[in-house]
């Protein structure tokens, strides 16, 4: 399963779609990702190839449309991330980190993430409730089984509009739905979307390399 995933542990990869900035006035946003394969999909087997293969074809075409907007990756992964569902759905703490977003992958979501079985979902900071601890990550859930090629680019989008700092609403949930896919169509025929670039100040929006040199 490893090898299937190194073409998205080269930063060199994700980094490449820089070159199709220049000649444009947009200055590059470089995200950071931690991307989780589930290794408890199909009982304790992991993902299958063909799923990864699948997976990698929709963060490709994430890569290339966000570019049109100066946005561009950089996916970490870390070994043995898995999601735990007894009744509810659990990402265990140890594998998350505040300075990303979190992308879990797995074969099929629970109803409790994805009740409309899109095969996506987006998730930022909640605080403490009555039942549950706070939640200070910002992730996406992203089930293959029902996802389609344009599930993950929506679901980045709720994160670089500032969606998931909300608190979300049915209403205001359908209205960014139709808002952000609205935008993503015309991202898709070259037109670069300021409203993705709101993102910038988030802690999972690295310094580019001339910004790091500076720092």
């Amino acid at each position: 399963m490893t090898n299937a995933a190194d073409p998205l542990l080269r930063r060199d990869f994700l980094l490449a779609a820089a070159g199709l900035l220049s000649g444009q006035s947009l200055k590059p946003l470089v995200i950071s990702v931690n991307l989780l394969f589930d290794e408890a999909a199909h009982s304790g087997k992991g993902l299958r190839p063909e799923e990864i293969a699948l997976f990698q074809r929709y963060q490709e075409k994430a890569r290339r449309e966000f570019a049109t907007s100066g946005i561009l990756f950089d996916v970490r992964m870390p070994e043995g991330a898995f999601l735990r569902q007894q009744g509810y759905t659990v990402i265990p703490e140890k594998f998350l980190t505040l300075k990303a977003i979190n992308l879990l992958v797995t074969e099929s979501l629970g109803y409790d993430i994805d009740k409309d079985r899109t095969g996506g979902c987006s998730t930022g900071p909640r605080p403490r409730r009555r039942d549950f601890a706070p939640d200070p990550f910002y992730k996406i859930f992203l089930g293959l089984k029902d996802a389609n090629d344009k599930a993950l680019p929506h679901e980045y989008a709720h994160h670089f509009t500032l969606d998931t700092r909300r608190q979300p609403t049915v209403l205001k949930n359908s209205w960014a739905d139709l808002r952000n896919d609205y935008w993503l169509w015309r991202q898709r025929h070259g037109v670069p979307i300021p409203q993705f670039r709101a993102c910038a100040d988030s802690e999972w929006v690295k310094p580019t390399p001339s910004e790091a040199a500076a720092l």
